[in-house]
């Protein structure tokens, strides 16, 4: 189905397929509507494929069986997405069993006649379906023991395959049983990969299991305690704060802002000029090497890192699922020291759960969608002029110290259509159309930055600030734009610019997503909050490495080893609720 496979043993692919219709195809042998049952298998799997082709480009993974239940998170946002992702390819999946069931229905309306015996052409309808259904019945009672033999022989088949994998790769399993059970860890945490190894009905089966919470073993609380024992800091001084007096924190949280977009021209001319100047600013904090980390939370696995220094989990989004837990987060430890908090947005409230995970965090105030609806229907859905407007008429007002969250919208995928107004860029011959169009959204937000910027100066706000602009995660446009610069070959490296920081300092990285949590802590003079996150601030340490998941790293560092274990511990510590009680928050 996807790129990746090809360097997969077709031999392999073969049985994984085999054993998938093998499993599939078990009930014809004993229920009495075959031809129904196999119609629906091949359209639910005909739909499943099509959502998948939907799914990989934006995530390069198989969209999670949870994931398909996410009603709460349909929206205008994801509707305008997937519909921008259909392409030729993924609509030939649906084309394929609508033509067989179209020749289905012709073959059965004009063949039923003329197969039909001439001892039965006088029979009434009813006397012919009493036939059909006692001859079926008979066939269903005749063939369960066909039904077992099936089902064993798929259970034989995974037996074999499974086996196969451990004993050519005996580096990567502990024991033969370890390359049953593991799921993610071992397999670059991605559920693509697991399908590779076992098949999709090996992994709708392993999903339906994990998909049952029994909780957190008691070993697995162990493991955690002793991860944050060993490894998370317990420093309590102030010796990177910025050098403002208990200043705000403006937190501009940027839709897919790749890193390979800073410092591009087209055509001569620089694309991102605000966010240029910021980078080559030696007074500011910069990194253009930080790797996306989140997962299937998408862009609220961005917030979740930022605000609570915590991984996202890798089979399901925290914040649809898991909301109702206690989170650390930056708002709290601002809000200890009598901070105000407010989130703006112009999502959907039911888009990422944003209103209750906005609650979880500890914000006081939430404007989204709702609130900004006049605004955004004015502005045309414009999201970061009217987040970015709004706030600077809304700031300077608070009175006291705050902590404002700004989260823009507009580089959301899809890149399609041409983007409105277009510039000089649009024009270019340089770049893909795909690229052209993101790139104009990156302009565009680049604006809007810069006029925001110059309002918070207007009102004084810009002094008495930390402003940070980092990226909610990375978004692949196009695989690999021809002269691109970037530094990994799907663009995977994400923005972070932090505006009067303690000290200017430009990290080359590769950092995470999850460093970002511990390096505020210090700059905003916090170390008192006990909750140091599982990252590592960049102030106090040369951060060299990061990982994607246990098993996709990105540089090398003394750090790899525990950022590797840091995935595991960071999925006991949120199922298990546990970080209330271990730091007393």
């Amino acid at each position: 189905m996807f790129g990746s496979l090809s360097n997969q043993p077709l031999t392999k692919i073969f049985f994984n397929h085999l054993a998938d219709a093998i499993l599939l195809l078990a009930p014809c042998w004993v229920i009495k509507r075959r031809r129904t049952y196999t119609f629906i298998i091949l359209w639910l799997v005909a739909i499943w494929s099509f959502a998948q082709l939907l799914y990989y480009p934006t995530y390069r993974d198989v969209m999670p069986f949870s994931s398909f239940l996410l009603f709460k998170n349909v929206s205008g946002t994801l509707i305008k997405s997937t519909i921008g992702a259909i392409s030729k390819k993924s609509l030939m999946v649906l084309l394929m069993p609508l033509v067989l069931h179209a020749y289905h229905w012709w073959l059965k309306h004009h063949t039923s006649k003329a197969s039909q015996p001439a001892s039965t052409v006088s029979d009434t309808t009813s006397e012919r379906s009493e036939r059909q259904n006692q001859r079926a019945t008979k066939t269903a009672k005749r063939h369960w023991w066909l039904f077992a033999a099936t089902i064993a022989a798929f259970i034989v088949m995974r037996l074999i395959i499974t086996t196969g994998i451990y004993l050519t790769n005996r580096q990567n399993y502990e024991d033969l049983h370890d390359a049953f059970t593991t799921r993610y860890s071992k397999l670059g945490g991605r559920h693509l990969n697991y399908i590779m190894h076992n098949g999709v009905m090996s992994y709708a089966i392993f999903s339906l299991i994990n998909s049952i919470d029994t909780g957190v073993s008691d070993e697995d609380r162990r493991l955690a305690e002793n991860f944050v024992k060993d490894n998370c800091p317990a420093y309590s001084d102030n010796n990177y704060k910025t050098s403002i007096e208990r200043p705000n924190l403006i937190f501009i949280m940027v839709e897919s802002l790749n890193a390979w977009a800073v410092h591009l021209d087209i055509d001569g001319k620089p694309v991102t000029p605000t966010l240029n100047a910021l980078a080559a600013d030696s007074a500011n904090i910069v990194c253009l090497n930080v790797i996306s980390q989140a997962k299937n939370g998408r862009s609220s696995d961005g917030k979740f890192m930022y605000q609570t220094g915590l991984l996202p989990m890798l089979d399901r989004s925290v914040a649809m699922e898991y909301s109702d837990r206690t989170f650390p987060s930056l708002v709290k430890a601002l809000k200890r020291r009598g901070y105000k908090a407010v989130e703006i947005c112009g999502d959907e409230p039911s888009l990422w759960n944003v209103e209750n995970m906005s609650a979880a965090y500890g914000f006081d105030t939430l404007y989204h969608q709702p609130e900004l609806k006049a605004e955004l229907e004015a502005a045309d859905y414009k999201i970061d002029k009217v987040v970015m407007e709004y706030a600077a008429r809304y700031l300077p007002g608070i009175g006291g110290n705050f902590m404002a969250q700004l989260f823009t919208g507009v580089m959301h995928s899809p890149y399609d259509y041409d983007f409105e107004p277009a510039t000089w860029i649009s024009a270019s011959k340089e770049y893909t159309p795909a690229v052209r169009n993101y790139l104009e959204k990156t302009h565009y937000f680049d604006l809007q930055l810069g006029i925001f910027l110059e309002n918070l100066h207007r009102s004084g706000l810009y002094d008495n600030s930390v402003i940070v602009i980092a990226s909610d995660h990375s978004e692949i446009v196009d695989d690999d734009p021809n002269g691109r610069q970037s530094l990994s070959k799907n663009g995977n490296e994400c923005v972070l610019i932090v505006i009067n920081g303690s000290q200017g300092k430009f990290i080359g990285g590769p950092i995470g997503q999850i460093d970002i949590y511990p390096t505020l802590l210090d700059v905003m003079g916090l170390n008192d909050y006990s909750w140091k996150g599982l990252g590592h601030s960049l102030l106090r340490n040369d951060v060299r490495s990061a990982t994607e998941s246990a098993e996709d790293t990105f540089g090398t560092s003394p750090l790899l080893k525990q950022q590797q274990e840091a995935w595991t511990v960071s999925d006991i510590l949120i199922r298990g609720n546990m970080i209330q009680n271990l730091f007393k928050l």
